[in-house]
């Protein structure tokens, strides 16, 4: 019984390793494009305006550390005029890192980085009953309900099922 949970484990360890190389892979900089429609000039400005955000990116948990790492920048995923969309939202400043204010599952599924649900839930096929991605309840509406930008990422799987050992890549 040991041996087999032993197995499950390291099962499950390489492939969230494979994950892993996956999103390396899909959004690596090469792949990458900066939207016309970007308010900001580069990644300084949202750096300099949002700097425990960009201290984050660099340091931090959550999915913006793992993209700085492959050499994306703020823009990667932050494409229209940030501060007016928060201005909107009736955010004013810097908001708390684990807050839930940006929604942009559509840059996430962007031509340039996982494409569509039914490509990721591809990429993640190696996880049989377990693909997050492609589950019996149907597709979740934003990428940011599991995969925080500045945060620690949540497995809402989990929280109701057993799924199989895997972890969130940036876990």
């Amino acid at each position: 019984m040991k041996k087999s949970l032993r197995i499950k484990a390291l099962v499950a360890a390489c492939v969230a390793l494979a994950f892993a190389v996956c999103l390396a892979i899909g959004c690596s900089p090469a792949s990458s494009s900066s939207s016309s429609t970007n308010a900001q000039a580069s990644s300084g400005d949202l750096a300099a305006t949002y700097t425990v955000h960009a201290d984050n990116a660099e340091n931090g948990t959550g999915l913006a550390a793992f993209h700085t790492a492959l050499g994306q920048d703020c823009e990667s995923c932050h494409v229209g005029d940030l501060t007016a969309e928060l201005a909107a939202m009736g955010i004013e400043g810097e908001p708390d890192c684990a807050s839930t204010y940006y929604d942009d599952t559509a840059t996430c599924l962007g031509s340039t980085c996982h494409v569509s649900w039914d490509a990721l839930a591809e990429r993640t096929a190696d996880l049989g009953d377990y693909n997050p991605h492609d589950s019996i309840h149907g597709t979740i509406t934003y990428c940011n309900e599991c995969h925080k930008g500045h945060a620690a990422q949540k497995d809402i799987c989990g929280e109701c099922h057993p799924n199989g050992g895997q972890t969130m890549t940036t876990d």
